[in-house]
């Protein structure tokens, strides 16, 4: 298992950083959170709930990643339930949450991390996460399951097919990762319209 050191701040980035998590609070808990159920798409059926640290967290949205018209992953997003209000904050720091990336392609996928993910990420994660996260996309297979998941009592988790590659402290990797996804320059407009708006 590697540690990851904690990531340096850039402070250029740390008032975009600040307006962008605070939209994507504001929009996810806006949306009322519907009743857990398992969903099928693109031929891959995802769980309507995922554990986190043995917290239950039911699924909430999930989008298919499509180039050329091939599937290439499914991704999911899962969040717990407010008390008493049926809706969800993504931003919470005091509340679990978790990222699941079904890999859909019938082999293996094509090498070299995506220029997207890499411009991203290398603005926010260390050089040493980078590497090791570089290795873990081109040893993807076609079935594999990568898990991107934060509790607030042990930090981030990321592991595939159920085996911890990743760990470290607080949500700030959960986060740089999750901009992938649901950032101001996501890999699919349409991918972060579904996850934000809850879709599934």
């Amino acid at each position: 298992m590697l540690m990851m050191q904690k990531m340096r701040p850039r402070h250029a980035l740390t008032l975009v950083w600040c307006r962008w998590w605070a939209s994507v609070s504001i929009l996810a808990a806006s949306f009322a959170a519907p009743p857990a159920m398992a969903a099928e798409i693109a031929g891959i059926t995802v769980p309507e709930t995922e554990a986190v640290q043995g917290t239950q967290l039911a699924l909430r949205a999930c989008a298919v990643r499509e180039v050329f018209w091939t599937n290439l992953y499914v991704v999911s997003l899962y969040l717990p339930q407010q008390p008493g209000s049926g809706s969800v904050r993504f931003s919470d720091s005091q509340r679990p949450r978790l990222i699941r990336v079904d890999v859909t392609y019938d082999g293996a996928v094509p090498d070299g991390l995506p220029s997207s993910w890499n411009d991203q990420l290398q603005q926010r994660v260390s050089a040493e996460f980078l590497q090791t996260f570089r290795s873990l996309y081109d040893g993807l297979r076609g079935g594999d399951v990568v898990r991107l998941a934060y509790s607030p009592q042990s930090g981030t988790a990321l592991s595939v097919n159920g085996r911890e590659v990743v760990t470290q402290p607080g949500d700030t990797l959960f986060n740089a990762v999750a901009q992938i996804w649901i950032g101001q320059n996501p890999v699919s407009p349409n991918i972060r319209r579904l996850l934000l708006n809850q879709v599934c």
